[in-house]
């Protein structure tokens, strides 16, 4: 028997139809989420004033695109590995200041946006991540890139704006990664 399955995407909501049953895969509620953990694949729960991580995503099995920009977070749970399917996560707008080492658990991951944040420290488990393309650290106070981060043999783009740096500093960057990755920088500092 012939299936046919049809993917609908909208801003608000994606669906997929297979034999004339509608699988809604895309959520931007975290209470309708939770009805049907296991068919959401798309959360996006950004501008919902989270203090901390909720503790119910680690139930979604499946999911794939992980929205929770602009809230306030302060830190990631320590059992991130829940969440194995994992390809892009945002946390851009946040209050998290340092990366643990809980998301070199996130083996799927491809693009992890972590700009506008507090963040000075990022964890040696960052390497870990061989599938990530894209990775955002823009505005944040990093002082140390930990030289793992020159493990991720899939990552096409850095963005490293806002980080005050000087000329020295940026030209470690660029010698840790080499030419096939575009990393973006602000323009160098007189400062240490």
């Amino acid at each position: 028997m012939l299936r046919v399955i049809l993917i609908a995407m909208t801003l608000t909501m994606s669906i997929v139809i297979v034999d004339a049953q509608e699988v809604k895969v895309n959520f931007d509620d975290l209470e309708e989420a939770l009805l049907s953990p296991d068919d959401v694949e798309i959360l996006i729960l950004k501008r919902e004033k989270y203090k901390e991580w909720p503790n119910e995503l680690m139930m979604f099995r499946n999911l794939r695109v992980l929205d929770l920009s602009h809230n306030k977070i302060e830190s990631l749970p320590k059992n991130l590995s829940a969440l194995a399917n994992l390809e892009e996560l945002d946390l851009t707008g946040n209050n998290l200041d340092s990366l643990q080492s809980s998301i070199g658990d996130l083996l799927s991951l491809k693009k992890l946006m972590l700009g506008n944040n507090e963040i000075y420290h990022v964890t040696e488990r960052i390497g870990d991540l061989e599938y990530l393309t894209n990775l955002e650290l823009w505005s944040n106070n990093i002082y140390y890139l930990p030289s793992r981060i020159s493990n991720l043999e899939h990552l096409n783009e850095i963005d490293l704006r806002g980080i005050q740096m000087n000329e020295v500093h940026q030209h470690t960057i660029k010698a840790l990664f080499g030419p096939s990755v575009k990393i973006r920088l602000s323009i160098s500092c007189n400062c240490d």
